[in-house]
């Protein structure tokens, strides 16, 4: 699985596999009984090619760099870039579905309070700006070498994107009552937990300035703090779950496995399946 475990998770194509699974879980999840949201799959679909656009170009910004990605990396992006950029226009339609259907709500009704799209903006900007601008120069503006914001970067963003965005669209209104917001806590902390292994591997590799918890706690204590930051997420899933659908925390318990057993030599298969645990964690939902 070494050299398709590459190709998965260099190509982003499971993380956006996993964007949309969770956004399809959210949906699922604050869909009222019995009713529906409309084109909810073609949202989810949307949200996954927006993140694997967004993710490519955070690859391909990294690779106009010479220290910006790991030599095989950097020479699997650039062999690969032109069919990349091909998908990314082919795919970039459908991205454009979700922002497309938000629009029109911003002034109808109940949406038409302009906090949540502040709130979005917020995440987009995340989003464009976390791996910086072309170029070597372009790294200074990168939001990931703040130090010690990268994981609440990521968290942050996914919680916004693949939480609050689909409850704010599926249903009439969003605010922080208790469901919306313990829903974007729990991603938060599920992205979070599954983002320290990946800050673990490139723990020697991240300049040192950039102080990653996984530079500042050391192996086992990014292993403790991502057990730690799962069990929160169980307790939320479970507190605040529909008494009928509290066994779904069983989604959680493979994550605190893998991330149990993060190391910092692990392979890119190793990688891969963590992002794949978000897809497992969705259909537990879905199916």
């Amino acid at each position: 699985m070494h050299a398709g475990g590459k190709r998965l998770l260099w190509s982003n194509a499971v993380i956006s596999v996993a964007a949309a699974a969770t956004v399809a879980q959210t949906l699922h999840r604050t869909r009222p009984s019995g009713g529906g949201c409309g084109s909810e799959w073609m949202f989810s679909l949307g949200i996954g090619a927006a993140t694997w656009c967004a993710y490519t170009w955070q690859r391909h910004v990294k690779s106009t760099r010479e220290s910006g990605l790991r030599s095989d990396h950097r020479a699997w992006h650039r062999k690969a870039w032109p069919r990349l950029r091909i998908a990314g226009l082919v795919l970039l339609p459908l991205a454009a579905l979700p922002f497309a259907s938000s629009v029109p709500l911003f002034y109808q009704g109940a949406h038409a309070d302009w906090s949540f799209p502040i709130i979005l903006s917020l995440a987009l900007t995340i989003t464009i700006l976390y791996a910086g601008l072309p170029g070597e120069s372009g790294a200074r503006r990168a939001l990931r070498r703040i130090p010690g914001i990268k994981m609440l970067w990521i968290g942050l963003a996914w919680a916004i994107i693949t939480a609050w965005w689909p409850m704010w669209w599926c249903s009439t209104h969003l605010n922080l009552s208790a469901v919306p917001l313990t829903m974007g806590c729990e991603r938060f902390l599920i992205i979070a937990a599954l983002t320290l292994p990946f800050d673990l591997r490139d723990r020697t590799w991240d300049p040192a300035e950039m102080r990653t918890w996984p530079q500042l706690l050391g192996p086992r204590g990014t292993r403790v703090l991502a057990f730690a930051f799962l069990l929160a997420a169980v307790c939320l899933r479970w507190a605040f779950a529909d008494p009928s659908n509290r066994w779904a925390v069983l989604g959680l318990l493979p994550m605190a496995v893998a991330v149990l057993f993060a190391r910092e030599n692990r392979s890119p298969g190793h990688y891969a399946m963590l992002d794949a645990l978000l897809i497992v964690d969705a259909a537990i939902f879905l199916v």
